[in-house]
Parts: structure tokens; sequence; C-alpha cells
């Protein structure tokens, strides 16, 4: 019975690729899924060390960028700013300001969508797919990015952490993304670069998932068996609908 059951699955998988007509949906992670956010942030940090040590830099961004990962405030708040500043003795309340105002400009200018985004995007609107934003950032924040990079108007609808009043992988966003769309989970496929807070929770769900190996930069994940598709490019996911 238990090798039935397992040639089932297979069948079944293989069964969904060959008629993918039943998906309606693909929700989407934003940072580190449609481009390199990480890359921007670093970026940021390069230009806050410049203003701080007025050009004269001799640490690397990541020394910078280091803060925002020990998980004592949010991924994006001023408050890993603030405790580099201190640690080094550089902090005034006026450059703690500028750095700030530094380190969100530099955010957005520096933001790179991966290669064929908007291409990939298109032939799935074309395909009839609702698609969806599912983000741990504030709407203020995601509206800002997707302006930039130009694919606000590609999206039916947008999860943020303020939408729901949480975070991945607190299964709220894609449940909220369910019923405002009125669709069932093996009827969502669900793409993004987090193993963990995006990849776990959706199948857990019931949702399809694609993980976007090429944005996830966490090193050291177990990978194995938490996901239905491996994508090394954006645009692999049109395989998935031929």
């Amino acid at each position: 019975m238990e090798e039935f059951d397992k040639n089932m699955n297979i069948i079944q998988k293989d069964l969904e690729r060959v008629y993918p007509g039943v998906l309606k949906a693909v929700l989407f992670d934003m940072d580190n899924t449609l481009f390199d956010f990480v890359a921007a942030k670093l970026e940021a940090c390069r230009e806050i060390l410049s203003f701080i040590w007025k050009g004269d830099v001799t640490e690397e961004p990541s020394v910078l960028f280091r803060y925002f990962l020990r998980g004592v405030y949010g991924f994006e708040d001023y408050e890993n700013i603030r405790d580099y500043m201190q640690e080094k003795n550089v902090f005034t309340a006026q450059g703690y300001r500028k750095c700030c105002e530094i380190y969100e400009r530099g955010k957005l200018q520096n933001l790179e969508l991966y290669p064929a985004v908007t291409d990939t995007l298109d032939k799935l609107k074309k395909l009839g797919l609702k698609l969806v934003i599912i983000t741990d950032a504030d709407s203020y924040h995601a509206l800002a990015r997707l302006t930039r990079v130009g694919l606000l108007n590609y999206f039916d609808l947008i999860v943020a952490a303020d939408t729901t009043g949480t975070k991945k992988p607190d299964p709220a966003h894609f449940l909220f993304a369910l019923k405002e769309l009125g669709i069932k989970p093996g009827e969502t496929l669900v793409v993004g670069d987090n193993i963990k807070r995006d990849m776990v929770p959706a199948r857990k769900l019931g949702l399809r998932t694609a993980y976007a190996s090429y944005g996830d930069w966490r090193p050291g994940e177990e990978k194995d068996q938490c996901f239905d598709f491996r994508l090394n490019t954006f645009s692999d996911m049109l395989d998935l609908f031929h």
C-alpha cells in the first residue's frame, strides 16, 4: 500500500506538470526574488560608511551590513545603523539622521531586477494568472520598491507585513492571499528565495512551491525535500507552464 501511494504521488506530480492549467495564481516573495535586495543594501551601507568616514573608508560594507543580520532589531530597522555609529564612537543625532536618509535612498536607487523578470511576468499575465506579492516589508517600502523597478502594475494584490500584522513564516500572508483571491492552495504557486520563510510554510498549507535558488544568499540551509521546483533563474518558472 505504501508503494502504491508513492507511485500515485509521482503520477500526480507528473500530471500537474503536464496540465498546469489548474494553477490560477503565483505568489511572489519580493526581495531577492524579483531583484537583488542584498546587493542594494550593501551599496547603501557603502554609501553610509563613505559619509561617516568622509570618504576614507577602511571597512567593507559587509561590516555594517552584519549589524542588520544580528536579529537584535528588524532587518530594515535604523537602530542597526545607530548601534554601529555608537560602537565606533561616531554617533551624533544629525549624522544619524543623515545616515538613515542615505540608507533609504541607497536601497531604492541601487535596486536591479534579475534577468528576464519583466518578460516572464508578461508571459504569466498572458496565461491569465493572478500575480501577488507576499513580503515582510511594510506596504510603503513594498510600493516604493516595486514602483522603482517598474513592476507595480503587474500585481493584483500586495500582502505586506502591515497587511496581516505578521511576518513569514507565519502562514497569515498566504492565507490572506488565498482568501482575497478566492482560490485553493493547490491552485497556487509560491515563489521565494527563503526556505524557512517561504517554502516550508507554503508547503505546510498545501501550496505548490518554487525555490528561487538564484536569490538565496544564506549559506548552509537544508534544502532537500523543501520545495516542489527549483529555479536557477527567474525565467525557469515558465518551464512549469509548458
